[in-house]
This record gives structure tokens, C-alpha cells and sequence, in this order.
């Protein structure tokens, strides 16, 4: 009987895949497979790959950090369960590696002073009204541009997040949490008016084609970036406004982290104390050092 090769169960783990994932995940998965794993191991018989083979493999990925060797891991690792499922092997040999150690995200919010200046230099309109959306909410980039008037709730003072759009198109949210309301601080209002005036579309962004935006490398690459050498302020991705949000939320005591994950649309606290509480530092500060524990 022929050996069963990698490449046949590479391709059978992206066919489930594609009916299981988001198109704009399953994208991630595919690369993944097409750009590190079939390179290494293509062309090899399943039942010959071993854990030494893995853990070569693994210590060869010296381009990427903890986190993206694990996601690799995770996907090499399907691939071989489905061959344990067929009985083609009898063990998964990553289940013998040791997973990489992942470091916490370094954060690097703005300061309020910053907000103000990328706010007041912005003079594109969708830019500009974009990064106080971003930069008030919280919201992510693909939810914000995803935004349809229906989805302003004046009277209630909430928005609605039940969409996000990329190059893969429209979607529902990342996860299932990601669907949530967010609630419109009177510092938001004023844009949100703005947004709201008629501009023939149901969508508050739209481009000089009045159709909406597929994904924001417009704003990235025209103004975002540029701005940021203009002020002479450090680099940071536009991911950043939603760290600059949630961090200030938290150092100045506007919300507890049980708060701040719902408006986020974390499915729980976790990731706020992993990435955020750990941050602000605050409350070392204005500890009250006079206090009597035993009395």
C-alpha cells in the first residue's frame, strides 16, 4: 500500500476548513499552509513525520513570535489529527512538542495630547470622523466601516455592531460577542451628526464613489501614516486607537474591566486583564497608604 503523503491531509484539513471559517480566516489558514508548512513538509509520507521533525521545523521559525508559531502549530496539528482520525498514524507528534511561550502585547496607548493632535490634523472628512469613531469606542476598523445609519441610535445614545467589512467582503463580527452595543459619549455626538447627514448611502463611510470602504488601507497609507511622521509621533498601527480607548477607560476609572469587555465585545474579562489591567498602573498611585488592615 502507498504512503499516504502530507500534502493529500493539508488538503483535506483546508476543505473542512473552508465550510468551518470565515473567508477572511480561512485565508490565514491557507497561507499558512501554502507558505510554512508544504515547503517543509510536502512531498512526505504522514506516518513518517516525527516529533524531532516538528520540533526542527518549529526552531526554525526565527521571523515570527510565540503566538504565530503556536497558530502554526495549531494548524499543522489539524492537519495530522485528521490523518489519527483515518488511523493512517497512531499518535499526533505535535502533541510532543512543547508549545512556544507567547510574551504579553506591549502596549503603547496615545496620550490624550496625541489624541487631540491626530484628531485636529485630520482634515479628511471620513478620516477624521473615522478616528473619533476609533478613538471614542473602541470599535475595530472592519466594525467602523461597516457602520449603516441603521445602526445609530440617537434616542438610546447606542451603536449597534452587528457587522465588519474587509477585503473578504461584509461579515459578521470576529466572534459571536463582537455583536454588542456601544454606548455614544457626548464627546462622539457631534461626529456622528456629521455622519448622519444624507450622502446617498445607508453606509455613515463611503468613497468618492459613494460605495462603502472595503477595508481601511486608504486611511493607513494617505493619512494615518503620514500624520503620525508629521506630529513626530511613534509609530503605532490604527489597531492602536482601540489599545488608546480601552487602556484610558481603565486608568481614569470610567468603567470596571467587566464593562470594558462588553463594550470591546471580548467574550470575557480575560483578555482585559491580560492585555489591559496589567498596563495601568494607576491604582498603585492612588493607593491609600494610611489605611489600617488590622484593627
Amino acid at each position: 500500500m502507498a504512503s499516504i503523503l502530507f500534502d493529500h491531509y493539508a488538503k483535506i484539513y483546508l476543505d473542512f476548513k473552508r465550510h468551518e471559517l470565515k473567508v477572511s480566516t480561512f485565508d490565514k489558514y491557507e497561507k499558512i499552509v501554502e507558505n510554512r508548512l508544504l515547503p517543509v513538509f510536502s512531498g512526505r509520507a504522514v506516518t513518517d513525520i516525527r516529533p524531532s521533525d516538528v520540533k526542527h521545523w518549529l526552531y526554525s521559525l526565527v521571523d515570527v513570535s510565540g503566538k504565530t508559531k503556536r497558530h502554526y502549530l495549531g494548524v499543522l496539528s489539524g492537519i495530522l489529527q485528521e490523518a489519527l482520525f483515518d488511523e493512517i498514524i497512531e499518535k499526533n507528534p505535535v502533541k510532543f512538542v512543547r508549545l512556544p511561550k507567547v510574551q504579553k502585547p506591549v502596549i503603547r496607548p496615545f496620550t490624550s495630547d496625541q489624541v487631540k493632535a491626530l484628531l485636529d490634523d485630520a482634515e479628511n472628512f471620513n478620516y477624521r470622523h473615522f478616528l473619533a469613531v476609533a478613538f471614542f469606542t473602541g470599535m475595530r476598523s472592519g466594525e467602523i466601516i461597516a457602520l449603516k445609519r441603521q445602526d445609530i441610535d440617537l434616542d438610546r445614545r447606542l451603536i449597534r455592531v452587528e457587522r465588519s467589512r474587509s477585503k473578504h467582503g461584509e461579515t459578521t463580527p470576529k466572534t459571536l460577542t463582537s455583536i454588542r452595543d456601544v454606548p455614544i459619549i457626548n464627546t462622539l455626538r457631534p461626529y456622528l451628526d456629521e455622519l448622519l447627514k444624507p450622502n446617498g448611502s445607508e453606509y455613515l463611510f463611503v468613497n468618492q464613489y459613494g460605495d462603502p470602504y472595503r477595508d481601511t488601507h486608504c486611511f493607513i497609507y494617505n493619512h494615518w501614516r503620514p500624520a503620525l511622521e508629521r506630529l513626530g509621533i511613534e509609530y503605532r498601527r490604527l489597531y492602536n486607537t482601540r489599545h488608546t480607548f480601552a487602556t484610558n477607560m481603565l486608568y481614569r476609572n470610567l468603567v470596571s474591566p467587566v464593562q470594558l469587555a462588553q463594550i470591546l465585545g471580548h467574550a470575557n474579562t480575560q483578555m482585559v486583564y491580560d492585555v489591559y489591567v496589567s498596563y495601568v498602573t494607576q491604582w498603585y498611585r492612588d493607593f491609600d497608604r494610611t489605611i489600617e488592615i488590622y484593627v
